[in-house]
């Protein structure tokens, strides 16, 4: 990473730095949404669709998993439409300081990745407060494939729709991808769902969380997912950036 990457991405923390309301969602959040539904749902066992076998787990565990990729996905969105949102007129300055669309876009990478970090490791860690998974590695792997999938999306939303239409997209869609169309609880899902953000994240992450094994089938569907979003996030970013 070149220097003018680096001073970019310290750039971009600072302007991070700059929002408390932000970082009070990136910190608070987590603890809210899924300290809440655990502290909320009742103390029974409930059946579960886990690596497509269905078995009865503690309701209070389940809450923890299920919430945690819905609340890496919503902030992760917000995270990225933030970014892009934040980022314009400090890309225009350094143009002007001789940056190039390159230069631009590898930094506004690597500030997101840093923001889903944070927004993973919050979430993560008021989890496995509340309940212990089967594999943590995995899990962790999973979360962070949820948050870097749905960043993606949110710099994307944010370039093509605007900060108003951008957050009503990314605080509604993680509820309809997450909590409607990936609950474990529900016994069949239409086909046409494994075609949304977090159809193999969530699978791996249920997986983790419930099973001792990795179903490697789901992590690289996710991976590959993954990629062919932050391709396609990049080259949006690239053309907005060149442009103007």
């Amino acid at each position: 990473m070149n220097r003018r990457v680096t001073t970019a991405v310290r750039m971009g923390v600072r302007e991070f730095r700059r929002t408390p309301v932000l970082l009070g969602l990136l910190v608070f959040l987590p603890a809210y949404i899924i300290g809440a539904f655990v502290l909320l749902v009742p103390d029974v066992d409930v059946p579960a669709t886990i690596d497509g076998t269905r078995v009865a787990v503690p309701m209070t565990d389940f809450a923890a998993a299920f919430m945690t990729p819905v609340t890496v996905a919503i902030l992760s969105g917000i995270v990225g439409l933030f970014l892009v949102q934040t980022s314009q007129a400090a890309d225009d300055r350094l143009r002007l300081a001789g940056y190039t669309a390159a230069d631009l876009v590898v930094s506004r990478v690597g500030t997101l990745g840093l923001g889903i970090v944070v927004v993973t490791t919050a979430s993560v860690l008021v989890a496995v407060f509340a309940f212990t998974p089967e594999s943590i590695v995995p899990f962790v792997a999973a979360t962070l494939l949820v948050g870097l999938t749905y960043g993606i999306l949110g710099v994307v939303v944010g370039i093509v729709l605007g900060r108003l239409g951008g957050v009503y997209v990314m605080l509604f869609s993680p509820m309809v991808d997450v909590l409607l169309f990936q609950n474990p609880l529900a016994t069949d899902a239409p086909e046409w769902t494994t075609l949304l953000p977090s159809h193999y994240a969530t699978n791996a992450l249920f997986d983790a969380a419930f099973t001792s094994s990795v179903n490697a089938w789901d992590f690289g569907g996710a991976v590959v997912y993954a990629a062919a979003l932050l391709v396609i996030g990049v080259l949006i970013f690239y053309q907005a950036t060149d442009v103007e």
